[in-house]
């Protein structure tokens, strides 16, 4: 490798890593602002949804464009490591899958539950035929976000799996077992349901490992 090659190699890593960690905090400090509705009564809720919906359709489009960013940073994190490696391949394919899922479940609770909060607001139908399609909704956000929690996790548990071999990068291995076990297994168990503060602790838990790797790369570690 010339000298060039692996400074531009280097730039990029720590542009990564900058992202990452950048990304990262974001995140958290959208999913403080992520709203929740407290109504239980139908044509409550759909009021309710709808005086937040802005709130919430930039909430959501902004964790799916932080989610992207997360997804290139680790993409080069990838090659840093070894990408042509078995465990590094397969945390890439399950990093896809789970980032996939949680852009799925963004959307639903974003951008098509607000949307048809609106329509019923707006051509005055029946609110219980409202509660019935939110009611499937958010069983499909539900359904997408446990994948993408137990994708992610699997992605983690993989990348750490390829680190333990290198002494130097062990303690980032050991970190990446942790952010990965713990809220799959929570998961798992019943222990969180995938709610805004279930969600919040995935999203602490996970940034743990992220800003792990972020200053690894921006420190030239990896």
């Amino acid at each position: 490798m010339s000298a060039v090659t692996e400074t531009a190699e280097f730039a990029s890593a720590r542009r990564a890593g900058i992202v990452l960690v950048a990304a990262t905090i974001v995140s958290i400090l959208a999913m403080a602002h992520h709203p929740s509705v407290a109504s239980h009564d139908a044509g409550a809720a759909i009021a309710e949804i709808g005086t937040k919906a802005t709130l919430n359709r930039i909430v959501h489009g902004v964790l799916i464009a932080l989610m992207g960013l997360e997804a290139y940073a680790f993409a080069v994190f990838a090659d840093r490591i070894g990408a042509r490696r078995d465990a590094v391949r397969l945390g890439l394919v399950a990093y896809a899958i789970g980032i996939g899922a949680m852009i799925g479940a963004a959307l639903i609770s974003g951008f098509v539950v607000t949307h048809l909060a609106s329509h019923y607001a707006e051509a005055g139908e029946d609110p219980a035929a409202f509660a019935n399609l939110a009611r499937l909704a958010m069983a499909g956000n539900q359904s997408l976000a446990q994948l993408g929690v137990i994708a992610i996790s699997v992605a983690i548990l993989a990348w750490s799996v390829a680190l333990l071999h290198d002494r130097a990068q062990r303690w980032l291995a050991i970190t990446g077992l942790a952010a990965s076990v713990l809220p799959a297994f929570v998961l798992v168990t019943g222990g969180v349901r995938l709610d805004v503060t279930g969600m919040t602790l995935v999203v602490v838990a996970e940034a743990i490992w992220n800003v792990a790797v972020g200053v690894a790369l921006i420190r030239g570690r990896l």
